[in-house]
């Protein structure tokens, strides 16, 4: 059978079906669907803090080191296997990197020191839209940074897609209360992700998403734990379905959300990516409805509609980047 699979036939028939470029095709195609399921699953993140035992910034601690797991099996994967040092072992950043990884760990951890607190004081729809409304500053920063332009059809699709998301959280806006709050500080973990996001994609240029996610995660973690000892807070869950809690954000909004996210920003532009993301507070809507008894309106599910709509129209006109600096 070994012999059957090297031999020339098993070429013929694999381009009989895999046709020369479809996988990169394939791979590129796959790409928004990536995005969109990524930011489905970060969107499960209110649940989970919702119903955490601990305080915001200790959820936000275990959700990076439950990650931690699936990232180092992903990079371990990934790794070419013809190198010569052992499979498991994590190849340090190159000194060029070392700043920029730094920095996108610290505004991780900062986006969801802010996220995580977001979530306690307004409405899920309201912080995931907040965090995910970063479409404009990455735009914005893509432009003045690296050169970016955008169609107007894309500046269309975006703006549908964000006026759905303001209908999907119009609801419990709540000038004058404590939704104002948490409203805020969603703001400040979307201008936070946005950063991370511009500096995630230029690493992506010459590091594999499995490392990016990675070193993330190693540089948030301790000042995630530092943070959540300092402020005199448990990290221990006192029950096992509140470990059960802690470990499913950490797989599933980290390191299957985010995993995919970042593995999305290989094969799409930045700015494209940035709208997919608002996929994640109509799918945190939805949760919200089934987990934590949330409302939900008619002039949210028309948002919904709206933001699926956005997205579709930036995905087909897709935006063009500078010559002289790509993104």
């Amino acid at each position: 059978m070994r012999d059957i699979l090297h031999s020339k036939h098993a070429g013929q028939l694999m381009a009989c079906f895999f046709p020369a470029g479809s996988i990169l095709i394939d791979l590129t195609r796959f790409a928004p669907l990536a995005v969109v399921l990524g930011a489905v699953a970060v969107a499960t993140n209110p649940v989970f803090v919702r119903l955490s035992e601990l305080t915001s910034v200790a959820s936000a601690a275990h959700r990076m080191i439950w990650a931690l797991p699936v990232f180092a099996l992903w990079f371990w994967w990934s790794r070419p296997k013809t190198t010569a040092q052992p499979p498991s072992a994590v190849k340090p950043p190159s000194a060029k990197h070392v700043p920029l990884l730094l920095l996108c760990g610290l505004l991780f951890a900062v986006d969801l020191v802010s996220l995580h607190a977001s979530i306690e004081r307004t409405a899920a729809a309201n912080s995931m839209l907040f965090v995910n409304a970063q479409p404009i500053y990455v735009v914005i920063g893509s432009w003045l940074l690296f050169g970016t332009r955008v169609t107007r059809h894309f500046g269309f699709g975006v703006a549908i897609a964000l006026i759905g998301g303001v209908l999907v959280a119009w609801q419990s806006l709540d000038i004058g209360t404590e939704h104002l709050i948490g409203d805020g500080l969603g703001v400040l973990a979307g201008i936070l992700y946005a950063g991370y996001i511009l500096g995630a994609s230029r690493l992506r240029g010459q590091l594999s998403s499995a490392e990016i996610n990675l070193w993330t995660c190693l540089i948030a973690v301790p000042i995630l734990v530092l943070v959540t000892l300092a402020s005199g807070n448990s990290l221990i869950p006192e029950t096992p379905r509140g470990w059960g809690l802690m470990i499913a954000l950490g797989v599933i909004s980290q390191g299957i959300g985010q995993g995919l996210i970042v593995w999305g920003l290989a094969h799409l532009p930045t700015s494209f990516s940035s709208v997919a993301l608002l996929t994640a507070p109509v799918a945190a809507a939805v949760f919200a409805w089934l987990f934590l008894d949330e409302s939900l309106s008619s002039i949210q599910i028309v948002g919904m509609s709206a933001v699926l709509v956005g997205i579709y129209v930036a995905w087909r006109a897709a935006p063009i980047a500078s010559k002289k600096k790509p993104l």
